[in-house]
Parts: structure tokens; sequence; C-alpha cells
């Protein structure tokens, strides 16, 4: 960790303890009924259902991270607590420490926060954005002539995007009153519309008038217009909107007409669909086109999920993309998969219907044939042909997080030898080694045909990286059926697993690297930017543990870890572990040895 006045201690010390207690009882609120908190703090109905907290690929274990101690000093007055370090999960909820922001400077922090993805392709990587964002830690202070932005709102901001609603509700509890943040005020608008209660937009966009958007807030008012029966002044101020040419949003423009007209309007395409669009389609009994799936909101997929606005077909399709984004639990979605009605003779040949047609629909017909099978063996091979079909599909992590309840029941052992491999590859994804071990050492027992034992073998990278030590005789095994199955890639995936072992601390001999230097093969990989890498580097080496993970997060967290490369993933790994986060890099590393074909 970076070095931090006693001063600063103590205030992270009294800020930690004046929250525990500030926070604690509305962390607790939990309705009796299991639904989640509003979006905001009045007492509304939630936009959505709350996801479980770890997601996707239910569960992320998340390891709480060593409390900074008792700093051996005496706190005295406490100054007034800045709302942006607020939040509501301490260390050992799995925060990542009160002064993980200590040495950072809040123009970087302002610069970089917005840039968070809204959905992630790693789980590891996912959790940490949401422990990031929901930490109680001291923020960065305000420079004097510097600029206003409230750090909470963004924070929330990117929850929300992130799909996070029961999240947002909490930290909306302890964020200041909507109507004095320009991103609070359109958070708290944007709920309000979405579980459609306009007349409670209309009052926070009344409210929060002088902070909201200027945009945004002539839209809101040429809505809640027409909600008030004032067709005059809601097309005057439509065309007033429209001939100023500063907004570019024809379905707003044909929404608000037909509004006003009293007509249907037909929305042929809304790739971006917002929280006004939803709410103004209602208002006007409008359908919604398919292309509403290519947003990139997380929050806006939770929402379609369950909009009567869009076809069955894409409600499921936007639950899906939203359990791959986060924003929904995989067990939710097996509940709707659940659900579906299907016909005997579909649930029969649920494997060459989901062949010829890979749909979100399909995919829910072969998880009820997989629960219909009784046998473990018959279970299995249906969980084995979903796989397979997800993995050419690029859902397979989706559909893992799917089947996770029916992996519980399966047991490992002989009359299962076949389907240890797949097993043990879907349990480390997961982050449960105990039982990946247990499918893993099945698969090499009771391996009999050169084929099987090959398979087997391939798994000693992500057995080898879970329990932190790459000796043993696996390695040769590994080397052999490696050339075996595929000898022209052999040395590149070699190499790539002996990269996350060093990064992982462990040292790869010599001998090793050099037997791997005859192929000469280079692999083209995308380059990371420069400048992100540089202060990645200058963060992890001086400790800044909020620094360092927001911006691991940015390189590698908006695209696929298997398109990273050895070398980048390697040196985020070291900087996750140089700022102590090392349960957090070992299962990045096993994610990138998954995504990679090791």
């Amino acid at each position: 960790m970076a070095r931090v006045s006693l001063a600063d201690r103590g205030l992270a010390l009294a800020l930690a303890l004046s929250l525990a207690f500030a926070v604690g009882p509305a962390f607790s609120q939990e309705p009796a009924d299991g639904s989640p908190l509003p979006l905001t703090p009045e007492n509304a109905p939630a936009a959505l259902d709350a996801p479980p907290p770890t997601l996707p690929g239910e569960p992320v274990y998340t390891a709480p991270v060593e409390d900074e101690g008792d700093f051996g000093i005496e706190v005295g007055e406490l100054e007034e607590l800045d709302p942006d370090s607020g939040g509501i999960l301490d260390a050992s909820m799995g925060g990542l420490g009160v002064v993980m922001w200590a040495g950072t400077e809040r123009a970087d922090l302002l610069r970089l926060l917005p840039q968070l993805p809204a959905s992630y392709d790693s789980p590891t990587l996912y959790d940490l954005a949401r422990r990031l964002l929901l930490s109680t830690a001291v923020a960065p202070a305000r420079a004097e002539n510097g600029p206003e932005t409230s750090l909470i709102g963004l924070r929330i901001e990117r929850l929300a995007a992130m799909g996070l609603v029961g999240a947002v509700a909490e930290m909306m509890l302890i964020a200041p009153p909507p109507e004095t943040d320009g991103v609070l005020s359109r958070l708290h608008v944007d709920n309000r519309l979405l579980v459609n209660d306009n007349e409670g937009a209309c009052q926070g966009a009344a409210a929060g008038a002088a902070v909201l958007d200027g945009i945004y807030r002539d839209q809101l008012t040429i809505f809640c217009n027409v909600l008030a029966g004032d067709s005059e002044a809601a097309t005057f101020s439509a065309n007033l909107l429209r001939e100023g040419g500063d907004l570019e949003d024809p379905v707003f423009f044909s929404l608000a007409d037909a509004l006003t007209a009293g007509t249907r309007p037909k929305v042929k395409s809304l790739p971006a669909p917002t929280p006004l669009h939803l709410a103004m389609a209602v208002a006007a009994e409008a359908k919604l086109p398919s292309d509403v799936l290519e947003t990139g909101s997380s929050l806006m997929l939770r929402a379609l999920a369950d909009s009567s606005l869009v076809s069955d077909s894409v409600q499921l399709a936007a639950a899906e993309r939203a359990a791959m984004a986060g924003a929904v639990g995989s067990g939710s979605l097996s509940e709707r998969y659940a659900a579906l009605e299907f016909s005997d003779k579909e649930l029969d040949n649920a494997f060459s219907i989901a062949e010829g047609d890979y749909s979100p629909r399909n995919r829910a017909l072969l998880y009820q044939a997989a629960k219909r099978r009784k046998l473990p063996v018959a279970r299995g091979a249906a969980i084995q042909k979903a796989w397979q079909l997800a993995a050419a599909d690029g859902t397979y992590r989706l559909s893992v997080g799917v089947y996770q309840p029916e992996l519980e029941a399966l047991q490992p052992g002989a009359e299962l030898a076949w389907f240890a491999p797949e097993m043990a590859r879907a349990l480390f994804l997961l982050n449960q080694p105990d039982r990946a071990f247990a499918w893993a050492a099945t698969a090499q027992r009771f391996a009999k045909e050169a084929e099987e034992k090959h398979v087997a073998a391939l798994l000693w990278p992500l057995t080898a990286l879970a329990e932190g030590s790459s000796t043993g005789s696996g390695h040769g095994r590994w080397l052999s059926a490696m050339a075996e199955v595929n000898a022209t890639d052999a040395a590149m995936r070699a190499g790539f697993a002996y990269s996350l072992f060093e990064a992982m601390g462990e040292r790869i001999s010599d001998d090793r690297w050099s037997a791997l230097l005859e192929g000469g093969a280079r692999a083209d990989v995308l380059a990371p930017d420069p400048a992100y890498m540089r202060a990645f580097r200058k963060a992890a080496s001086a400790g800044r543990r909020g620094e360092t993970v927001l911006l691991a997060i940015l390189i590698l967290g908006g695209g696929s870890l298997a398109d990273s490369g050895s070398a980048l993933l390697s040196e985020i790994i070291i900087g996750l572990r140089k700022v102590g986060l090392e349960n957090e890099a070992r299962q990045l590393a096993i994610e990138a040895a998954l995504a990679g074909g090791l």
C-alpha cells in the first residue's frame, strides 16, 4: 500500500466507523418479502428485481480485503463527512478498503470512473467493478478551483448502467438529495419512469430542473405537458426542440407527436432505448422493435426483459443478455426457462431442434429437457450437449450459470467419468475449486482410452493454477497430451500457461521455457493503450489499490480475455497481487486460462 499520513488514516478509520452506523441499518432494510429496495429513497417499488450479488457466472468468491488495522492514534473531532466517501461495503464485506484511493488524484478519478464498462466478459472483473463502486473509502480531496462533480453520483450512475438496481437503491440512501446533483436527479427521474410512476418523474424533473441536463429537461417537459393534458404547450415545445437541432432522436419526436395527436405510432428502429422512450411508448400504446436488444445498457436490458412493449422472444433475449452482463442472476434466467411451455414432442426432440436453431427459446427447451431426465447419466449427457452448442454460439459462460443448480445433484464417479472433464472446467469457472478437483481426479482415475487420458491430462493447468503449484507429474502428461491433440499450438499454449504461473509468483525453469523456442510462432493480440498501461504500472507499484483495480478493469473489462494476450494478462495479474488482491488475481488467471483454451 502507498504511504498514508496519520491524519488521513485517522480520518479513514473515523469514516469507516461513522458509516458503519449510518449505512448499516439501510443495508439491512430488505423487505420481508425479499423484494429489492427502490432505486430512490422513497417507498416506491424498485424498477426490477434485484439480482444476486455474485454475478455473472455465479458464484464469484469475494475475499475480504485486509483491514487497514488499528493505526494506534486518537481521532479528534471529525470533519463533516464527504458523501463521495460513502459506500455500503466495508473491508469485512468485500470492500476494497477505506484508504483505497490514497494517493489517487481526484481529476484522474473523475476522468476514469465514467469509462467503466456496463457489461463484462470476466466474472472476476465484474465483481471487482461492483466492489470498487460500492466500497466505503476516503475520496480524493477536491482541488480549490476544481470541478464540483459528484463522485458518488458517478459511482451510482455506473451501478445503474450495470443494472444493479438493488445496489443503486442502497447508495441513493446515503447520497445527497437528487435535486442537488444532475446525475442523481436523472437517475431518480429515470427510475420513476421505469416503474410507470410518471407523476413522480415529473415531480422529480421539476425539483431537479436547475441541475438536469437542458435537453433532457426539455424532453421531460414535453412529456409531462402531454400527461397534464396540455397538448398545445407540448407541441410548441417539441417544435422548438426539433427546430433547434440539438436533439437527434426521431423516435422521441415521433412518440411526442403521436401523444399530442392521440394516435398510435409505429417505431421501426430503436437501438438505444432510454427510460423516457419506454415510458412514452407505454403512454402511446406503441410496440418496440427487436433492435432494442442492441442497447449497451444492462439496466435497459433488465427493463426490456419484463416489458410488454416487446415480443416474448425479445423479452427472453433481453433477459439472457442481461444475465451475460451480470444484471440478472442466472438463477432468475433458469426460472424463466422453466416457465416456458413446450409440447412433449418438442421436449423429446430438444437436441435436434436446438441444433437447427439455437435460439433463446430453444435454449430454454434444452434446459427443460435436461431437467426432466432423472438418471445422472442422462442428465449429464443433456447438459454436455447444451454446453457444446453454447460453446459454439459464444454463450458457454451463460449456460454454465444456468445449469449450476443441476450440477449440484451430480456426483463424481465412474458412471460420469466421461463427463468429468467438462464438469471440472465448469466448476473452475464457477470458482468452486474443491469440487472441480474431485471431478478432475475422476477424469484421470477412470480414463481408459488414449483420447480419454489426453482430455483428462489437459486439465493440468487449471488444477495447478488453483492449487498454486506447477510442480508434479501432471506437467509432462499435459505436454504430451497437447502434442497429440494439436501439435501446432502446443508451444503457444504452453507459453501462455507458463506466463500465468509466473504472474502468480511461481518460477518456471529455464529448461521449460527454452523448449518452446523452436516453434517460431507469433500470435497477434490486441495492444492496450500505452497511456493506460503506464498509469496502471505506476498505480500498482505505488500500492494504490483503487486506482490499480479501476485501470485493470478499463484495460481488460470491456472485451474478451481471449483477445488480451499472455503478456498483458500477466502484467494485470501481477499488478493485482501487488495491491493485495491475491485471490482475485488467481481467479482471473484461471478465467484467462479457460478463455485461452487451456
